[in-house]
């Protein structure tokens, strides 16, 4: 028997925190262990063809979250078929049958099943010796927190919002790859990152954050957009590590945005360009 709860859990925010923290509750109160079921891959990349969103987490990313809440993660495959179970199939093979279900943790007014027939109620009706617990919306501005707000907020630029709504700075991870060395050439070196197709980029602009990498951790200047006064190149993102001096090519590093400086610019001159290097470097070594 075990207690589980099920989603995409797309951010691990803090909605998805309060679902945990009552699973886990629940599960210590019947003496049980919990789980997490979410899907590989995003649901909508099933239901919603085309427009599927870009994703807040990798798999990986999710995974350490969810380890740092103390919440076993089981990644479970999504295709048409999983997509088209009737509702009390999907209970009973899937969640009881497959995973053990005893307890089931919802959020308020969560549906899934074919037709999104299953809810709390048709649990309860159907399924009487299921436990249900159902949780409130976690709410921020009046608004419930949701994976699709925080892309939003991402997307206009707003990184205090979207951080207050995940409870920790957005991240992004990728292998350092080799650029066209104009930032050495200016003298500002940058780690550009080979990132996924599937991971939400936010609006273009500069950004203060910190890059970490083999155990360490550096302040940075981001840079995310196509560099206008560089020629313009496809959009992607690039690290400037302060107080940094080493070779990062080929190296996992993972970037978190606390804040954003400024909008993307095309200078005139170079010279122009590297003095508003210089006073973002000033701006990120101010910044706490």
């Amino acid at each position: 028997m075990t207690a589980i709860v099920l989603g995409n859990f797309d951010g691990c925010h803090l909605g998805h925190r309060a679902l945990f923290e009552a699973l886990k509750t629940q599960a210590e109160k019947n003496g049980i262990p919990h789980l997490a079921i979410s899907f590989e891959p995003h649901t909508r990349h099933i239901i919603q063809e085309p427009g599927h969103p870009e994703l807040l987490t990798s798999n990986e990313e999710k995974r350490e979250i969810m380890e740092a809440c103390n919440v076993p993660l089981v990644l479970q495959k999504f295709d048409k078929d999983l997509f088209a179970m009737p509702f009390r199939s999907f209970v009973s093979d899937f969640a009881i049958q497959k995973y053990g279900a005893k307890i089931w943790v919802l959020g308020l007014d969560q549906r899934f099943g074919r037709g999104g027939k299953g809810s709390a109620e048709t649990l309860r009706a159907f399924f009487p010796d299921l436990l249900i617990h159902e949780i409130n919306p976690v709410l921020f501005g009046n608004e419930a927190i949701s994976s699709s707000r925080i892309r939003e907020e991402l997307k206009k630029g707003n990184m205090d919002l979207a951080n207050s709504m995940l409870g920790r700075c957005y991240s992004l991870s990728g292998v350092v790859e080799h650029g066209l060395g104009q930032g050495r050439l200016l003298g500002f070196p940058t780690a550009n990152l080979h990132l996924p197709d599937y991971k939400l980029l936010p609006k273009n602009g500069v950004y203060f954050g910190t890059a970490s990498f083999d155990k360490q951790k550096h302040k940075a200047v981001i840079n995310i957009g196509n560099r206008p006064s560089l020629g313009n190149r496809p959009v992607g993102l690039e690290a400037h590590l302060l107080n940094f001096d080493g070779d990062l090519y080929g190296k996992k590093l993972s970037v978190e945005l606390t804040k954003r400086l400024r909008d993307e610019i095309k200078f005139d001159s170079v010279d122009a360009l590297k003095e508003q290097i210089k006073k973002d470097i000033a701006s990120c070594n101010s910044c706490k």
